[in-house]
């Protein structure tokens, strides 16, 4: 385990007995700050400010290479980072065949909105939601989202970035601006690099190059990296490993620093010059692209809906259609050069319900808001979003065209990643980030009250709730290693894939509530999981390489009662006397809290593929209790909307064959 010192920054210490102390360091902070350029105002450019709607309290921990800096709420968060950050330094440094030279600083912010709000690196230009982490003065500044795989990818880009950065510029100011004018690499090229490093490659990355290579849009590689700089850098370096071995990614970069020359190190690499091998890798990939579309189905059956013209300056996402059979009316997330509205399309008269922004690149936009949810009768849209610094929630109605009511969920949440409706239109099910864990919650609209479901260190993503014969229930995406996986401050979840489960019985305690596993994928994630008929649930995998739908068949059978013995912080399931007796001496009690009687299921599920597409499923909602579904695929520059019956055929065949 990471040994982590704690110190205190801009926090309110009233106790008299350390006020000398905190004298003695705040003039050791401040000569610190003032070398390293950690306060926001000297990282900001005169005459620029960012609005803050709070005032943050900073303190760190310290470990052997990194001082991570986390703000409130933000202590586990920290925890995390840091004990990621020097896991994953090692690795990095091995690829990069270079080490850190000095401790680095990494700065945690405990969601987007709060980052929006930062005054630091003011003026530079961000990648943190396009590729690469930012970083500012040898720190990296990276946020959580909900999902800590998402969080673990920031860090390694930014150890990655500070490694290519002293590689290639040196690591004190003078030498840094003399090299760089002397160096003179593609930025495509350099972020690329930044960006491999940090994550190798991913069935995301994957379907995105291969829209952008078939869309028939780019004559040659510089277009490309002109449109799509990161994506075609990164991509460049996969193609250098996959066609010239992975050893010689890191060298290739090394001898063009050596020779500064890139027709000198191609040469020596690929036997060819750079503009060769740019040329090479545009045909490469489109004949390995074609190859694969060609064992594919191209397009689902179904009704379509709408289709949306993207680019770099507009797009169209959370696309939410309306539940009723018949009725093809949908919500969906308009970007277009900064300003972002949330639009209801009925009978193709679209109707603005929420507009804001500023014009600003895609990247600087928060990307986990706002997200809406429709009733099951389909006559109520609820809709989250963020309102200087502050969680907000209304429901309009679409009959009396009002929204009502009006709430502030701030004080429960910290950041709200899904929302759907239960069985009615009173009570809501959120996955939601509380303390720095993404956990599932109620929330009752009438009464404003907050169950929480789950509570651990995993997290719980996507969660619907779900009606089987003989059981109802919770089904979630999530990164625990088992139904009975325990938290812990060791534990780091991000080095589990995604399964989809199950939770029953859930009442007012979460560590009481029965989880099942119902999904075991080798490779990929499972996402997205919905209700498809009474046996069947359905999810999103990538297990492929490509982002299909799979199918679940159902079923479950009691399995008796269980005793759990609770004892402070523990819960003991089915224990003996002894392990009651020693649980009471950790714990110094002479008797047990509580003690509670659970039926028990044994429930299991066969998984299958259904769909075999040439793109990936981009979005997907259940449509109501109609046995319907919605899917938004990518094709080229446009994505389409469907809304799609349950294929009975491929559930009874249960054989659709998928090439890896």
């Amino acid at each position: 385990m990471v040994e982590l010192n704690r110190v205190i920054l801009l926090t309110n210490i009233k106790h008299h007995m350390v006020k000398f102390r905190i004298i003695l360091t705040s003039l050791f902070f401040l000569l610190l700050f003032a070398n390293a350029g950690f306060t926001q105002v000297n990282a900001v450019e005169f005459g620029k400010n960012r609005v803050q709607y709070k005032k943050f309290k900073w303190e760190y921990y310290q470990s052997r290479n990194f001082n991570t800096y986390f703000n409130q709420n933000g202590q586990e968060l920290a925890k995390f980072v840091a004990q990621v950050a020097e896991e994953e330094a090692p690795k990095i440094e091995a690829f990069t065949e270079y080490s850190l030279q000095r401790r680095a600083n990494i700065v945690v912010y405990n969601e987007f909105a709060d980052l929006q709000q930062s005054n630091i690196g003011l003026g530079i230009d961000w990648q943190i939601t396009g590729g690469a982490t930012q970083l500012v003065n040898n720190k990296m500044v990276v946020y959580f989202n909900g999902d800590h795989a998402h969080l673990r990818t920031q860090i390694r880009r930014g150890i990655a970035r500070i490694l290519t950065d002293n590689i290639l510029f040196g690591d004190d100011l003078g030498e840094f601006a003399g090299n760089q004018a002397l160096l003179d690499l593609p930025k495509w090229l350099t972020d690329g690099y930044v960006s491999f490093a940090g994550e190798n490659w991913s069935t995301a990355l994957d379907d995105e190059l291969k829209s952008e290579i078939l869309s028939g849009n780019y004559r040659n590689f510089y277009q490309f990296a002109f449109d799509k700089p990161v994506l075609a850098g990164h991509s460049f370096w996969h193609y250098i490993e996959e066609k010239y071995k992975k050893e010689n990614v890191t060298y290739l970069l090394y001898l063009a620093r050596i020779y500064k020359n890139l027709n000198r190190a191609s040469m020596q690499i690929c036997k060819m010059k750079f503009k060769e091998v740019l040329a090479d890798f545009m045909e490469y990939q489109e004949d390995k692209y074609y190859e694969d579309i060609r064992r594919r189905k191209a397009y689902p059956k179904g009704n379509y809906i709408e289709s949306f013209d993207i680019n770099k300056r507009q797009d169209y996402y959370r696309i939410n259609v309306n539940p009723i059979a018949r009725n093809n009316s949908f919500a969906v997330v308009e970007y277009k050069k900064g300003i972002v509205k949330l639009k209801l399309s009925e009978d193709f008269d679209y109707t603005t319900l929420l507009k804001y922004g500023i014009r600003s690149y895609r990247n600087e936009t928060n990307p986990d808001y706002p997200i809406m949810a429709w009733d099951p009768k389909g006559t109520r849209l609820t809709v989250i979003y963020k309102h200087e610094g502050r969680i907000k929630l209304f429901v309009y109605d679409v009959v009396t065209r009002i929204k009502n009511p009006k709430l502030d969920l701030t004080d429960e949440f910290q950041q709200i990643q899904d929302v759907k409706y239960m069985l009615d239109s009173r009570t809501l099910l959120l996955s939601a980030v509380k303390n720095g864990h993404t956990d599932i919650f109620t929330f009752n609209l009438e009464n404003e009250k907050v169950q929480q479901i789950t509570n651990d260190v995993y997290d719980d993503l996507d969660a619907t709730y779900v009606s089987f014969p003989g059981k109802t229930g919770i089904i979630f995406s999530s990164n625990r290693p088992s139904a009975d996986a325990r938290g812990g401050d060791t534990i780091l979840p991000s080095k589990n894939r995604y399964n989809i489960f199950m939770i029953t019985n859930f009442g007012n305690n979460a560590e009481l509530n029965q989880i099942s596993q119902l999904s075991h994928l080798n490779y990929g994630n499972a996402r997205y999981p919905t209700p498809y008929n009474s046996n069947h649930f359905t999810f999103i995998s990538d297990e492929n390489g490509v982002a299909n739908r799979y199918a679940g068949f159902f079923s479950t059978k009691a399995a008796g009662l269980d005793t759990l013995v609770l004892i402070a912080d523990e819960i003991l399931r089915n224990p003996s006397k002894k392990d009651i007796d020693s649980t009471l001496r950790v714990y110094k009690k002479t008797d047990v809290d509580s003690i509670a009687v659970v039926a028990v299921s044994q429930d299991s599920a066969y998984t299958f593929p259904i769909t075999n597409y040439e793109s990936g499923v981009a979005e997907t909602r259940v449509a109501g209790d109609n046995n319907q579904v919605s899917e938004v695929t990518r094709q080229s520059d446009e994505k389409v909307l469907y809304k799609l019956k349950i294929d009975e055929n491929a559930l009874k065949r249960r054989n659709v064959t998928v090439p890896p």
